[in-house]
């Protein structure tokens, strides 16, 4: 609907152009916007106050000029006023409105889709957790952010591709193979030492028992025991964090190791490349990237003295090799603690020509877990944290995935396990999805009475005159425009907003009008109504990964 009026205004400021009504210029940025008030029209613009200064004329006197010209062939406009300073408010015919609502029917699973992305190659990069314990619900809430971006993206046209980056060399995971050992020790030696800054959870003295049981360790020498507890003990736990995304609903196209950088060569490649342009030199025995000369607040050391590359180098190479493999959009979903880190990798990219928009990086505040009113306390070094896993064993997938989904991921977010455990209006997701099972259950109702819409809603839909019906096809008008921009500025929190806003008008009309009734006119063009919004729901809890219930 947005769309259309945009361009009935742009066809009009043509008008306005050829007749000299108005003087020539270029098109500026306007915006067409649902205003708060309904008292104000269906939408309203601010082109009028854009063309002001450009045209040196008052915008009230513009907005006159272009409500006489409107080029509305197809009778979109029921109305145009003049509000404010100069905003134009348009009211659209009520058969527009049908038309909308028989759209949305038409298109079913459709209608909210969009080509806008054309088929653009982009990446989503997420969780990438240590393979080095269980997931928690920070990585949970990045879980479900990374997840419903690529549906959404996908929707909108996008060639999406997910993947989960495996931190599978290094010092933690020479850890982790130390901590298993330890534990293992101290079966037989409980007074066997223990890394004091070892991985403390449960889950280590669990490997240690399920490894012992498969391997045998007691003629292995303490380094040669480490090293293959490092292994398999990374490989159990990575197989947990498997199923347990999978449980969550969240795949990737891709497990993309870090040991593979360094076995196939290409962070010395890149190291190479880097060098090639001159962005490298030699300090303290170190090797530096010069990233000060690109925003970064200092040089980055790639090479210790010691040889050995530092993380920051297989991160540089990671996402050069992002870079060639085409994908033209990158978005990576860090934890907060990683805002430090965003100008270095920007600036290390920059002096390979790759432009500081190709990659965006969109980082994760905490999750506070509430039970009886107080806090759950997380600690992921003492062990005591709680997993992903434990809180959807809880309260279920569709209401962790909701939840985390909630609010912006710039924002801290506190999870009220017993909030999501009610079944009435406070608990979010089932606000939602109660919505859309009150709809599947007025239809098995509607049955019951033989009475059922017919294929197409065509005059019948004439029968919805009260506001409230209206205000409810409006809403459903929104949809489409919404996930485009969510596609844009990836912020998912607002299709939660938009669900819970649209499952409350429903209730609030069902309460107040009766749906199947003696009126079958009636009853058909409000089960039309009805099932517009099932549609809708459904739609959007499928973007956000939730699933829509049809009896509760």
């Amino acid at each position: 609907m947005k769309k259309k009026l945009a361009k009935i205004l742009k066809d009009t400021l043509d008008l306005c152009y050829r007749e000299g009504s108005l003087r020539q210029v270029p098109l500026p940025e306007f915006v067409v916007e649902v205003p708060n008030n309904p008292d104000h029209g269906h939408f309203a613009t601010n082109l009028a106050m854009s063309l002001a200064g450009e045209q040196k004329s008052s915008p009230r006197n513009i907005a006159e000029i272009i409500i006489r010209h409107l080029v509305d062939p197809d009778h979109f406009i029921l109305k145009a006023e003049i509000g404010g300073a100069g905003f134009i408010n348009f009211f659209v015919a009520p058969g527009q409105w049908y038309d909308l609502l028989s759209h949305v029917i038409n298109l079913k699973d459709d209608y909210g889709r969009s080509s806008i992305g054309k088929g653009k190659k982009t990446m989503v990069e997420f969780v990438s957790a240590n393979p080095t314990g269980p997931l928690h619900l920070g990585h949970g809430r990045g879980a479900a952010l990374g997840d419903t971006l690529c549906r959404i993206l996908d929707f909108s046209g996008y060639d999406v591709k997910s993947e989960f980056y495996i931190n599978d060399a290094g010092q933690q995971i020479k850890m982790l193979g130390e901590s298993i050992y330890s534990r293992w020790r101290q079966f037989s030696d409980p007074s066997y030492p223990f890394p004091s800054d070892g991985y403390q959870g449960d889950y280590i003295q669990e490997l240690a028992v399920e490894i012992a049981k498969e391997r045998k360790l007691e003629n292995l020498a303490i380094h040669e025991a480490a090293e293959l507890l490092s292994e398999l003990g990374k490989d159990k736990i990575l197989k947990e964090i498997k199923e347990d995304l999978a449980n969550f609903r969240v795949t990737f196209d891709l497990w993309y190791k870090e040991s593979d950088l360094y076995s196939s060569g290409k962070i010395d490649h890149a190291i190479k490349l880097i060098e090639k342009e001159g962005m490298l030199f030699e300090k303290d025995g170190a090797l530096w990237i010069r990233t000060s000369r690109f925003g970064d607040d200092k040089d980055r050391v790639v090479r210790k003295k010691d040889g050995e590359f530092t993380y920051f180098a297989s991160d540089v190479s990671y996402h050069l090799d992002k870079w060639k493999r085409g994908f033209k959009r990158v978005i990576n979903i860090w934890g907060a603690d990683h805002h430090g880190y965003i100008t270095r990798v920007k600036a290390a990219l920059e002096t390979q020509g790759i432009p500081g928009d190709w990659l965006e990086i969109l980082l994760i505040q905490l999750v506070k877990l509430w039970e009886g009113g107080a806090e759950v306390k997380m600690s992921k070094r003492s062990g005591k944290y709680v997993t992903l896993k434990e809180l959807v064993d809880e309260v279920g997938v569709d209401a962790v995935r909701f939840v985390f989904l909630s609010k912006d991921h710039t924002s801290p977010l506190d999870f009220d396990i017993g909030l999501v455990k009610k079944k009435d209006s406070e608990n979010p997701v089932y606000y939602v999805q109660y919505a859309h099972a009150r709809v599947c259950s007025l239809f098995r109702k509607a049955a019951t009475e033989n009475i059922h819409v017919p294929e197409q809603p065509d005059s019948t839909l004439q029968r919805l005159v009260v506001d409230e019906e209206i205000a409810l096809i409006r809403k459903m008008a929104e949809f489409p425009s919404l996930i485009e921009e969510i596609a844009g500025d990836l912020g998912p929190h607002r299709l939660t907003y938009y669900l819970t806003e649209l499952a409350g008008s429903f209730h609030r009309y069902y309460n107040r009008h009766r749906i199947v009734s003696d009126d079958r006119t009636l009853t058909q063009a409000r089960l039309f109504l009805s099932l517009g919004i099932r549609i809708l729901i459904k739609n959007g809890l499928r973007l956000l990964g939730v699933s829509a219930p049809e009896v509760m």
